[in-house]
């Protein structure tokens, strides 16, 4: 939203507010004060009330006087809960009490948590840039640190208190850390370095599916190189997706700049945005950890290293809880992200046939495209002298004339069922149905225009040839 659509809402509370208790006890926290004071979009409200269950309370007292679409949802447990107002209907609102936090038991980042001062909810966040707070009755913003301004106007990510404290209680702040310095292009001071680096192991209390939704929001950010860098420099890295380690001192081949991590990153920093994408860059080299070899010469090699990647990678993604549909999509562009390598640098080599396969076997354009885009980044990420910046535009304009010209191989399905070509085949074995399906397709590939009953004749040369099925 922007900053006047946030004044406007906070100007209908402090209204609805004036002579009630409430009156003086409810601030705008965290994200939404600091992006009004810098400007930036606000995408969320959230709501301190410095009364005990003050949130939850706060909530309830809105229903009552029918201002809320709906019952509101309650986290009693944590003092929460969640609203949308009728005026606002398309604004979210978090309400919740000022509070402190314990952090009794070591295995677990879930917290006591009891009503506190406002001096002690601040101190509980993560950054000094999140610990502001925006009076609604007085429009007054507090800065109960000192230092969330001045940490803003100085582009400084640092901790409300002694950083070893912050990240020993809750370690996925470390990551919130990385994310909102890679975001602004900020500073982490030492001191704040040195404590994740020091507490990066904790990671291994918060569950997978914590762990990957920060992770996620790192790796489709801004700067992903410089966060993923700083995530391996601090140790969290390693326990994100360990299979990754052995990539951070791997030497390549001279056709390479750097080592296979330094071209990892290289690589997610040249393609869009997208979760898929994004994670498919990381791991389209990850194979390489169990294929490296060194011939006598010490050459080196990394044979069938995109074939090799799929195990690794659907164990790694299974152990974040990502959905299956999620993983096979990231498998399937990773394991493909060589199609192109002998096309030469403007597709001079790739013949229409091999195109055709290629849209054969992704589909649909999108993935196509997607494809396109891991290939040109990973091109792009060699050492200058071997990069191919051109060949995916030559490999779409390619693509685009089969498509114009009906020639296209995407979403194509054989015209002859297999229960015809069990038929002429005299074999109902499906393996021989599939072995014939194949060579048929080797057929189209070459001849798009290929009729059904073409395709039928040449299944009956496949049986007079007496073809081993």
């Amino acid at each position: 939203m922007t900053t006047e659509h946030y004044n406007e809402i906070c100007s209908f509370l402090r209204h609805l507010l004036e002579g009630t208790p409430w009156e003086g006890h409810v601030y705008t926290v965290g994200g939404c004060c600091r992006d009004m004071l810098m400007g930036e979009p606000i995408n969320d409200i959230d709501l301190a009330v410095s009364l005990p269950d003050g949130g939850v309370a706060l909530a309830e007292w809105l229903r009552k006087k029918k201002l809320t679409i709906g019952e509101p949802i309650y986290f009693r447990k944590y003092g929460t809960a969640r609203l949308h107002l009728k005026a606002f209907p398309k604004d979210e609102l978090e309400l919740v009490q000022t509070r402190r936090e314990k952090y009794t038991d070591r295995t677990t980042r879930n917290p006591s948590v009891a009503f506190g001062p406002i001096e002690d909810d601040c101190l509980r966040r993560d950054l000094t840039i999140n610990s502001l707070y925006h009076d609604i009755s007085t429009g007054e913003i507090l800065d109960i640190t000192g230092c969330g301004i001045s940490d803003i106007k100085a582009h400084r990510i640092r901790t409300p208190m002694e950083p070893d404290a912050t990240f020993d209680d809750d370690p996925v702040r470390i990551l919130r850390a990385i994310r909102f310095a890679a975001k602004y292009g900020w500073q982490l001071d030492d001191a704040t370095v040195d404590a994740m680096t020091r507490h990066s192991h904790r990671l291994e209390i918060i569950s997978p599916e914590r762990l990957y939704g920060e992770f996620e929001k790192i790796l489709t950010g801004a700067r992903p190189a410089f966060a993923l860098d700083l995530l391996r420099h601090v140790g969290a890295m390693q326990i994100i997706i360990p299979e990754l380690a052995p990539t951070f001192d791997m030497t390549q081949s001279d056709y390479h700049f750097g080592t296979v991590w330094q071209h990892t990153i290289a690589t997610v920093e040249g393609v869009p945005g997208t979760p898929v994408l994004r994670m498919a860059a990381l791991l389209h080299d990850i194979g390489k950890t169990i294929s490296r070899t060194v011939d006598k010469n010490g050459a080196i090699r990394f044979p069938r290293h995109d074939r090799r990647c799929k195990g690794i990678i659907a164990k790694a993604l299974s152990r974040l809880r990502c959905r299956t549909p999620f993983i096979d999509k990231v498998i399937f562009l990773c394991a493909n992200h060589e199609a192109a390598k002998s096309w030469g640098a403007n597709a001079e080599a790739m013949s229409d046939e091999a195109l055709r396969r290629l849209q054969y076997k992704c589909r649909v354009r999108k993935r196509f495209e997607s494809l396109l885009s891991l290939i040109n980044a990973d091109n792009r990420a060699y050492a200058q002298e071997h990069c191919m910046p051109q060949q995916t535009k030559e490999i779409a304009l390619r693509s685009a004339a089969l498509i114009k010209s009906g020639e296209a191989m995407f979403g194509y399905k054989l015209p002859i069922k297999p229960s015809r070509i069990s038929r002429i085949i005299g074999n109902s074995d499906p393996k021989s149905i599939a072995k014939v399906t194949e060579k048929l397709l080797d057929k189209v590939f070459a001849e798009p225009r290929l009729s059904r009953e073409q395709l039928a004749e040449m299944a009956k040369t496949f049986k007079e040839r007496q073809i081993t099925f």
